[in-house]
């Protein structure tokens, strides 16, 4: 029987406190064997992981085309994509950090591939259930901390020292002949906390904060500001709108400062990059509308996308979304409330339930919106209907953004059911059908 087969069958039979207290020792048991049959790969390649709550995926792929852009063979692994030597595949499993041995495999496809760097997106659960051992980090990178994955982790300290692995673990892992590296934003609250790990070299950037900042910012079609280093300014014309994405183009930036990479060449890396899948994705329609699909799924993550939206939405902004089951429940009424205080019209929907009773999630998500207003809020369970809802009420000039779903390829409904659902292909659809 397969190691994952045997989880399956103890998930089922052995009382829930019992499994969750051995499963990171099954997880750690995987990454040790899949090490060793692929022969500890993260030991061959410098390796760059990035953690934080908000901004991993859309940073992990800007510090890919940074060293891409300059010649050197990368691999990557994040919640959106897989990447090997510029080879580009979708990440359909649902997870950030992958685990049973595939996680190794991947690592061994880049070395072979000839990949002399790799960027991974390190989850906390990830690092918590050792799905990490054995992977020699050379740089750490930072980027925000807010509430989230409280249901595993239960507290904001637990949540955060799960993550602080991954930098303390920098000084303890072998040197590759590149300097332990530690990279943070230091603009959040936390960043003391993840810059004071030990370190040969250490950054720091923010728009408020920070060795490298950014400043003259300026949003519309394009992105455009300076980022300033050692009192020199150097102009960005970048693809990715909205003001978050300046962090994650500082992160990406000092990644390739921190290589030595010239900051011309660096920025010519940043500008490369077109679109991240699933954030902040615009879908094209004749309508006189915009409609936005983008993973958010925090409260915070909520507040600075729906602002940044608002900012150049000359009609209403309207907001479909809910919230995914057997996850953190304290954080469900925060999302109405916001969406409530954010946006003109709320639509709460089913999103991925898991083995919970969609309605009580969504029943949750709505006193948080109701406590705020009375108007303006409905809920529509089913998630292409309430979309459709959405895309019928919308005037020429409003703006649509449907949260949650982003890039994934299908929902876990009732007791992990996996049902085929690509949200940009939905709405394509259903734009098609209201012609």
């Amino acid at each position: 029987m397969k190691l994952d087969s045997v989880l399956n069958v103890g998930r089922k039979i052995i009382p829930k406190p019992i499994f969750r207290l051995f499963q990171p020792y099954y997880h750690l048991l995987l990454a040790i064997t899949g090490n060793i049959k692929y022969g500890f790969p993260g030991k061959k390649m410098i390796i760059i992981g990035v953690t934080g709550t908000n901004g991993k995926s859309t940073t992990a792929d800007l510090i890919t085309a940074v060293l891409k852009n300059n010649g050197i063979k990368t691999g990557m692994t994040s919640s959106v994509a897989f990447e090997i030597a510029g080879k580009r595949i979708e990440n359909n499993t649902s997870r950030t950090t992958l685990g049973r041995w595939k996680l190794q495999k991947l690592l061994r496809q880049m070395v072979d591939a000839g990949c002399t760097h790799a960027v991974i997106e390190v989850a906390s659960e990830g690092i918590a259930w050792h799905r990490v051992w054995g992977i020699a980090f050379d740089v750490a990178i930072f980027t925000n901390l807010s509430p989230e994955h409280l249901n595993f982790h239960k507290t904001m300290e637990n949540y955060r020292n799960a993550k602080g692995k991954l930098f303390s673990g920098l000084a303890k892992s072998k040197k590759k002949g590149f300097p332990k590296t530690i990279i943070v934003n230091s603009d959040d609250k936390e960043w003391k906390y993840f810059y004071d790990f030990a370190a040969d070299k250490k950054y720091t950037y923010g728009l408020e904060n920070g060795e490298i900042w950014a400043t003259n910012m300026m949003f519309g079609d394009r992105t455009e500001f300076d980022i300033v280093e050692n009192d020199q300014k150097y102009p960005v014309r970048a693809n990715l709108p909205a003001k978050f994405n300046v962090y994650n183009m500082l992160a990406a930036y000092a990644t390739g400062r921190a290589f030595g990479i010239e900051p011309e060449k660096t920025i010519g890396g940043l500008e490369s990059v077109k679109l991240v899948k699933g954030r902040m994705e615009e879908i094209t329609n004749k309508r006189g509308i915009k409609i936005f699909v983008d993973y958010a799924v925090t409260p915070e993550s909520f507040e600075l996308l729906f602002r940044e939206l608002k900012r150049v939405t000359s009609g209403r902004l309207i907001s479909v979304f809910g919230a995914t089951g057997d996850r953190d429940k304290s954080k469900r009424p925060k999302l109405g409330e916001m969406a409530a205080k954010l946006t003109d019209e709320v639509i709460i929907t089913d999103e991925e339930s898991y083995s919970e009773n969609p309605a009580v999630i969504v029943d949750a998500i709505a006193e948080g919106a109701f406590a705020v207003r009375k108007k303006g809020i409905e809920i529509i369970l089913d998630r292409r209907e309430a979309i459709k809802k959405a895309i019928e009420i919308a005037t020429q000039g409003d703006t649509i953004v449907i949260t949650g779903m982003g890039h994934e390829k299908f929902r876990n409904m009732g007791g992990n059911k996996k049902i085929p659902w690509d949200e940009p292909e939905v709405i394509k659809e259903i734009l098609k059908e209201l012609k």
